[in-house]
């Protein structure tokens, strides 16, 4: 992780390896990764302003809104980026269809 500290290595890494991001996660809990993005792919303070902050175990962390994730798998394009695309797009109408009721219940 140190060398993730280090700029110029990764730029390196962005240039002779094509690196945009790299995956972390807890042996104890491997479903939980995280991507570290080695520089931003996309305007962060507007991107920020529409995290979410989820809870976690001990911690609250931020993470990108969907229409923000969608995005971002799209100009990676890879097979598994679109793939993801296709569950993450479902997820969001299940997401938007629920919240559609929760405030068609409030208006009764």
């Amino acid at each position: 992780m140190s060398a993730f500290a280090d700029p110029v290595v990764r730029q390196t890494w962005f240039q002779t390896k094509n690196m945009i991001a790299f995956s972390v996660w807890d042996p104890m809990q491997p479903t939980l990764k995280v991507d570290i993005f080695i520089s931003e792919p996309f305007d962060f303070d507007t991107v920020y302003s529409r995290a979410l902050q989820v809870e976690l175990d001990i911690t609250q962390a931020k993470i990108l809104a969907i229409e923000d994730l969608i995005a971002l798998k799209r100009e990676a394009g890879r097979p598994q980026d679109l793939a993801d695309i296709e569950a993450l797009q479902l997820l969001h109408e299940i997401s938007d269809r629920s919240d559609e009721k929760r405030e068609d219940d409030g208006n009764t």
